[in-house]
């Protein structure tokens, strides 16, 4: 592991913006694990009901869709008006969106503090650009989610347009180390602020507001060191085939002479060609597969284990930390495969461990046994490590088939459909539990915690279905090439 991680610290001509889009990755999945562990309490302390709390979840990835549409959208605009300033100015305009979530998420304290505007509070922290009456307009939790949706699909975006096209994978994978590495340390964070019980009137720095301050301090920091390190002209380690330029030089093309020269026909050829759509669609059903698999492992755990094997909290959250482990040697192994595997190869490893995991997780009718505790981790531990090979991969893949046809706006539409299963996920996969006890009545009674056959098998499904669609679309999903006329199909490379 220390040989993959010195690998990933040596940056090649025109990467030097790598170092940057590591931290900022890092220290925006701090600041969203940061505030999980002590959202639910906050919510209490307001006076919450406690349905507000799977609000809360939910919509944040519902702020993620919303900021990967945006964004996406606005970087292609600005990849074409201007590709040498366009991107850095894309990730400030996102670092605002997390300031100023931030603020409202502490002054949220402050409103309920107030028997007038108690009621109010918690919809502060949970909604956004969401009309309560004529009062709260704007509020953190929602900010939050645009601010990291948005960032990712620039930061995403940038990767696939700047870098080289052997290492846009390698890439992809080392930035996903260190977003792994701040879901690990937030709420290793979080627990320093927990002695905090500082009163200055009406404002409190306690365990609950000190992580949205510290945040919001964050993303000042972020937007101080985007603005004097990040240069995007100088990171472009390929040509950049902007839309401006093709506009540019199809206009000067629009009567071509005899003696054109092979530059020229490229060029002609490149403006004229769109990006494979089977392959684009492909990826997608692969990122969507995977990121389904993921919401509902993620939400159904802790009360599954908990109604079922009688855990304790301190035995989840050790369940937890080790996940955080294995998702950080699985995507720091990712990255060095990604040197010696070609993406297809990996892209279906994924896929079939994500099949896998979701089988081993059925419990009757569809398995023969009840889903013990060892079945359970072996299942468990299977889709941990598919989803990093899962997301890494594919979303490489997309960059590659993609070529330099408005990667912001497609990158804004891939995480997307990343966000809309964990978006989904907090209401429909608890619900599923119960559902499948009533479409499955036998064998009598039902477990404890529910049956896990109906969600598992929708996902062994969605796996399976994707698996077979790849292998017979392999051909799609070669890198874009401007040569490329519609010629036979290779496989990626």
């Amino acid at each position: 592991m220390r040989a993959a991680l010195d690998h990933c610290c040596e940056q090649p001509p025109h990467e030097q913006w790598v170092p940057l889009f590591k931290i900022q990755v890092f220290f925006s999945c701090v600041s969203f694990s940061i505030i999980v562990p002590s959202l639910a309490n906050y919510l209490r302390r307001m006076g919450a009901e406690e349905w507000v709390l799977g609000v809360a979840v939910a919509v944040y990835s519902l702020g993620e869709m919303v900021g990967s549409a945006v964004f996406g959208k606005l970087m292609t605009k600005r990849l074409r008006e201007a590709p040498a300033t366009g991107p850095r100015r894309c990730l400030l305009e996102t670092m605002v969106f997390g300031v100023v979530g931030s603020i409202l998420y502490v002054v949220a304290d402050d409103v309920g503090q107030s028997p007038n505007l108690r009621n109010w509070a918690p919809w502060v922290v949970v909604c956004v650009e969401i009309k309560i009456l004529r009062h709260v307009v704007v509020v953190g939790r929602f900010l939050g989610g645009i601010w990291t949706g948005g960032k990712m699909v620039v930061e995403q975006t940038y990767v696939g347009v700047a870098a080289r096209e052997d290492r846009v994978t390698p890439l992809t994978s080392e930035i996903g180390v260190y977003a792994v590495l701040g879901f690990v340390a937030g709420p290793s964070v979080g627990a320093l602020f927990a002695p905090l019980n500082l009163d200055y009137g009406r404002w409190r720095v306690d365990e609950f507001t000190a992580p949205g301050y510290f945040v919001g301090l964050l993303c000042v920091a972020m937007m101080v060191a985007c603005y004097l390190t990040f240069n995007p002209s100088d990171g472009y380690a390929k040509p950049f085939q902007g839309h401006k330029l093709e506009r540019r030089l199809s206009h000067s093309l629009a009567s071509p002479s005899i003696g054109a020269s092979p530059r020229t026909n490229v060029v002609r050829r490149t403006t004229q060609r769109r990006p494979d759509a089977v392959g684009l669609a492909v990826c997608l059903g692969a990122f969507f597969a995977h990121f389904y698999s993921f919401a509902i492992q993620e939400t159904i755990t802790t009360p599954f284990v908990t109604a079922r094997y009688g855990w304790s909290q301190r035995r989840v959250d050790t369940l937890f930390a080790g996940v955080s482990v294995l998702s950080l040697v699985t995507s720091v192994l990712v990255a060095e495969l990604s040197n010696r595997w070609s993406d297809y190869d990996l892209l279906v490893l994924s896929l079939v461990l994500g099949f896998a995991g979701s089988l081993v997780l059925l419990d009757p009718p569809l398995w023969p046994a009840q889903l013990g505790e060892a079945r359970f981790l072996a299942g468990f531990a299977l889709i941990t490590v598919a989803f990093p090979f899962g997301r890494n991969v594919a979303l490489a893949t997309f960059s590659k088939v993609l070529g330099p046809c408005d990667q912001g706006e497609w990158m804004g539409l891939m995480f997307v459909v990343g966000a809309l299963p964990r978006c989904l996920g907090p209401s429909w996969s608890l619900y599923a539990l119960q559902l499948a006890c009533v479409l499955f009545p036998h064998p009598a009674p039902c477990p404890k915690g529910g049956r896990t056959c109906l969600e598992f098998g929708i996902s062994a499904l969605i796996f399976g279905a994707t698996l077979v669609t790849v292998g017979r679309t392999r051909r799609r999903l070669r890198p874009y090439d401007a040569d490329d006329e519609g010629g036979e199909r290779v496989g990626l490379v």
